[in-house]
């Protein structure tokens, strides 16, 4: 057996696992979705895209189609209680969050402040946390608590820079 191969695999980091959350109904621009895989790819192996809205409105029909063509699971929501796609993405995002063990970087699209809790409970967890947020639709605090913070309209040219960079 050579020992320099076996000593190489043992001193391997694991990649960190990378779980994408978005709040649909507050970001509705699909054109995002192929830089969001980018970006969450950068970060790690992504295990999770996660993607919440009342996806049963005639003008999202299209939009879920595409997101489900880039693997996306969509997640129902219905609008009968007020900021419920915030509930249910959040409750989805921390039980994911309580049960890994693992290096773990969560990707929340979204900006409202409702994610103050969440970034903060997530961190609790050892999790890393990235917001992407549309410009005047963000709250500043989130901009301090999350690890990395994205405005929407200058992911591209983000990615860009950072493929630069690596």
């Amino acid at each position: 057996m050579d020992t320099h191969q076996t000593s190489n695999l043992l001193t391997h980091k694991p990649q960190a696992l990378v779980s994408l959350y978005w709040d649909y109904q507050n970001i509705q621009t699909l054109k995002l979705a192929p830089d969001l895989l980018l970006l969450a790819s950068g970060f790690g192996y992504v295990v999770n895209r996660k993607v919440y809205d009342n996806w049963q409105q005639r003008n999202k029909k299209a939009a879920q189609v595409t997101l489900r063509s880039l693997n996306f699971e969509c997640f129902h929501v219905s609008q009968n209680i007020k900021n419920a796609v915030d509930f249910h993405l959040s409750a989805d995002c921390f039980s994911e969050a309580s049960s890994s063990l693992y290096p773990h970087t969560f990707i929340i699209v979204s900006g409202d402040c409702y994610g103050e809790i969440l970034i903060q409970k997530l961190q609790d967890k050892g999790k890393k946390v990235i917001i992407v947020a549309r410009k005047g639709n963000d709250s500043h605090n989130l901009k301090k608590l999350a690890d990395r913070f994205y405005f929407v309209d200058e992911l591209p040219k983000s990615i860009e820079t950072y493929k630069l960079t690596a």
